[in-house]
C-alpha cells in the first residue's frame, strides 16, 4: 500500500492566484472531470489532468506560468488531449469556482494524488499511462516530456489490454485463475503503474465469483484492492467486516487509507478519532505504514486541529510500535515535547524538489 501524505494544507502562506491571461481565455480547460471524459470519448482523445492548488501551490503556479499558459503548449497538447484542471484551493474565492469539490476529492483518492502539481495522462477507460509534475525548461521541453510519457505508457498498457481480452474471452472455469493473476499484479502495483483501473475492474469480478470467500478469491481480491489504493467505499466496508479485529491486516489499511477522504475540519477530526480507536486494538501488521500515518495524524491533530491531548495519545502509541527511522523518531520527539511545534516550516514541507505534499514525480 502506498503511504499517503496529508492533503490538507496546514498553516500555508498563500500565493497570489495567477491572473487570467488572453491566452488562458482562449484555451479550453475543463474543471469537471466527467464532462471532460465525455468530450474525450467523443473526440477520440486522451485526457491530460492537472491536479493543482491554484491559490497556494507555488510549483503549480510556476507550471502554469512557464508552460500551460502558452499557445505553443496548448496548440500541440490539445491535438491529443482534452485538458482538465482539477483545483484544490485554500481560499474561499477560489473554492467557490470549483464546480464539484467532492468529486475532485474522490478522484484524488482514486488516482493516488499525494501532492501538487500532479499531471496524469489518462485514457478513456480511466487508466493512467503517464504521471508527472513540474518540469523545468518551458513549453517545448514539457511537450517533449509528454511525448516520452505517452510512448512508454501506451506500450505498457498493451500488457493490460491483453489481460482484459483474455478475461473477456475466458469461460467461467478459467476466469478465477485470470482474476488471481490480476490481483497479484495489482497488489504489487504503484500509482505510476499503467492500467491499474482496468486491472482493478478485473479483480472486482472476483468479489462476484466468490462472494462468500469459499475459495479465498474474495479475500485475495480485497487485499489487492486495498494494497493498491484502488478500493472503493463498499470494498473497504467489506474488508472491515471480514477482518474486524485486524487479524489479517485489512482493518489497518482501511483505517489509514481514510486520510485521503479528509476534506474539512469535521472529517479531519473523525479521521483522528478513528485512528485513536484503532490504536486500542493492539495488533499491527505493517508497522512502518501505520507509524507513518499515525505520526502524520498526530501532527495534524496538534497543528491543524489543536487537539493537544489526542496528538499526545497518538504520538505515544506510534512510539510504542517499535523502532523507526531517525528522521521520524526526531519528529516524534518534537511532537511529544512540552513545547509546541510552532517553528515547524510547513511551506517548506509542502514545496520541495518541485512538488507540494511530498510527491514522487519525475523532476521532483
Amino acid at each position: 500500500m502506498r503511504i499517503p501524505t496529508l492533503l490538507l494544507a496546514v498553516g500555508l502562506g498563500l500565493s497570489a492566484t495567477p491572473s487570467l491571461s488572453a491566452q488562458d481565455a482562449e484555451h479550453r480547460w475543463f474543471a469537471d472531470f466527467d464532462k471532460a471524459m465525455a468530450v474525450a470519448k467523443d473526440e477520440g482523445k486522451d485526457l491530460l489532468v492537472d491536479f493543482t492548488g491554484s491559490d497556494w501551490c507555488g510549483w503549480c503556479i510556476k507550471l502554469h506560468d512557464e508552460v500551460f499558459k502558452f499557445d505553443e503548449f496548448y496548440n500541440a497538447a490539445s491535438k491529443h488531449y482534452v485538458l482538465v484542471a482539477l483545483d484544490y484551493p485554500n481560499g474561499e474565492e477560489a473554492k467557490a469556482k470549483v464546480p464539484n469539490p467532492e468529486r475532485n476529492q474522490e478522484l484524488s483518492g482514486m488516482y493516488g494524488i499525494e501532492g501538487f502539481p500532479t499531471i496524469l495522462l489518462i485514457n478513456t477507460d480511466g487508466d493512467v499511462f503517464g504521471r508527472t509534475g513540474y518540469q523545468e525548461g518551458g513549453a517545448t521541453s514539457y511537450l517533449k516530456h509528454l511525448v516520452e510519457l505517452n510512448t512508454d505508457g501506451k506500450e505498457a498498457l498493451k500488457v493490460v489490454a491483453k489481460l482484459k481480452e483474455e478475461f473477456a474471452n475466458a469461460d467461467a472455469k478459467a476466469k478465477p485463475g485470470i482474476i488471481k493473476r490480476a490481483a497479484a499484479t495489482l497488489a504489487e502495483s504503484t500509482d505510476s503503474t499503467p492500467g491499474r483501473q482496468s486491472m482493478a475492474t478485473i479483480v472486482r469480478a472476483g468479489l462476484e465469483v466468490d462472494p462468500k470467500n469459499d475459495s479465498g478469491l474474495k479475500l485475495a481480491c480485497i487485499q489487492a484492492l486495498l494494497k493498491s489504493g484502488t478500493s472503493n467505499a463498499k470494498e473497504r466496508a467489506a474488508a472491515q467486516m471480514m477482518d474486524p479485529k485486524n487479524e489479517m491486516g485489512l482493518y489497518e489499511i482501511v483505517v489509514t487509507s481514510r486520510i485521503n477522504e479528509v476534506r474539512d475540519e469535521e472529517s479531519a477530526k473523525a479521521f483522528v478519532n478513528s485512528v485513536i480507536e484503532f490504536s486500542k486494538m493492539g495488533k499491527v501488521h505493517d508497522v512502518e505504514m501505520v507509524q507513518n500515518v499515525g505520526l502524520q495524524c498526530a501532527f495534524w491533530a496538534k497543528m491543524a486541529l489543536q487537539l493537544e491531548a489526542e496528538a499526545k495519545t497518538l504520538g505515544a502509541w506510534v512510539k510504542s510500535l517499535g523502532e523507526m527511522p531517525e528522521e521520524m523518531a526526531a519528529a516524534l520527539e518534537e511532537l511529544l515535547a512540552e513545547e509546541g511545534t510552532e517553528g515547524h516550516d510547513d511551506e517548506a514541507d509542502h514545496e520541495h524538489d518541485g512538488s507540494d505534499h511530498g510527491h514522487e514525480h519525475d523532476g521532483k
